[in-house]
């Protein structure tokens, strides 16, 4: 009899211990974290993918499912006055990004809708091998020497064919051969683990490359938002992608052109019953679009990058193109919110930055 007691105190206790569920703890690296499910923990999401197991402090239980201490990425001790802040990894590599960029030697075309030589020296193309040389139907963005961020549908193709090289520095896509002024070879896809073919979420894909890229002006990698806000300023789309809703016409220069953010309530009004969309537009993802519906991605700008520019000039990934309804038209297009996936990212891109 006292041994079912003891079940069901314990059982008691940790459903009265799951209400500590988004409350401060203190990380297995001493650092402060947050208690939440480990379905919702990013980090240990990618521990349990990568080791099958985790070794962060458990909070409790919330239901059946361990609450575990979660770690932040920024801290905050003392009082009003005195904080100490610990930065993001993905914030320290832009800080190299910045450091080691090389301005282009030629100007932007301001006003123009073609991008110009170094304006976005992390928008590379995604190459096919489909037997008659290689086709470019997706686009992704640098994120360090080896490593190239895309969606997850375009290496998940439904023909089986995954990329197997990048193009980057360029503004003219160019021929179907192999450059190796140019292109890289891939070496490794990783999915997110959290994506499925069966639904729109989690659209993100890691692309490894065989040999790390020399930056120049024309080629280097672009900085992480950090802020799981929506931005309030104007984005910026590109790609190499379709330039007519009914022509399968891609366009050979790359191409840009800004949008606007839309809240998610009012995205969601344009994605009701998806069937790929269960749970509707996501936390982890985000729309934009143009109110007069000109400006769009396409088929074949997926992947490729929606992203910000601040006062300083750079580039920061906002979202990764994932999918809309058709092309140029008053419905927004949606992406996948990268802040959502610094904790993933930032382990497989710099897993020994500290």
């Amino acid at each position: 009899m006292w041994k079912l007691l003891t079940v069901l105190n314990i059982i008691l206790l940790n459903f009265v211990i799951s209400e500590d569920v988004g409350e401060t703890c203190t990380s297995n690296q001493s650092m402060e974290g947050v208690c939440m499910e480990v379905s919702k923990c990013e980090a240990a999401i990618v521990a349990i993918t990568n080791k099958r197991f985790h070794e962060f402090n458990r909070c409790g239980f919330s239901g059946f499912e361990e609450v575990v201490c979660c770690p932040r990425t920024t801290t905050k001790f003392g009082g009003d006055d005195a904080r100490i802040t610990t930065e993001r990894i993905a914030d320290r590599e832009c800080q190299k990004i910045k450091d080691s960029s090389i301005p282009p030697l030629d100007l932007h075309i301001l006003g123009g809708e073609t991008a110009s030589l170094g304006e976005f020296p992390h928008m590379v193309a995604l190459g096919y091998d489909r037997g008659n040389g290689y086709e470019f139907d997706c686009g992704g963005s640098v994120l360090s020497h080896t490593y190239v961020l895309s969606a997850a549908h375009c290496v998940d193709t439904l023909d089986r064919i995954q990329p197997s090289i990048i193009r980057g520095g360029v503004v003219e896509i160019g021929g179907k051969e192999f450059n190796p002024d140019t292109d890289a070879r891939i070496a490794e896809i990783i999915l997110n683990p959290r994506y499925s073919r069966k639904e729109k979420y989690h659209d993100l894909a890691l692309l490894r490359l065989e040999t790390p890229l020399q930056f120049s002006s024309n080629l280097n990698a672009v900085c992480l938002e950090t802020s799981q806000e929506d931005p309030k300023i104007p984005l910026t789309i590109t790609g190499w992608g379709k330039t007519s809703n009914t022509r399968d016409t891609r366009s050979s220069l790359l191409l840009k052109t800004n949008v606007t953010t839309v809240g998610r309530s009012k995205c969601n009004e344009s994605y009701t019953n998806w069937r790929k969309l269960p749970s509707g537009i996501s936390p982890e993802q985000m729309c934009a679009g143009d109110p007069e519906g000109i400006r769009d991605t396409c088929q074949g700008d997926s992947g490729g990058p929606l992203q910000s520019s601040g006062p300083d000039g750079i580039s920061r990934l906002v979202g990764v193109t994932s999918f809309g309804r058709g092309c140029g038209s008053s419905v927004p297009g949606v992406y996948t919110r990268v802040s959502r996936y610094l904790d993933w990212i930032e382990s497989l891109v710099w897993p020994n930055a500290q």
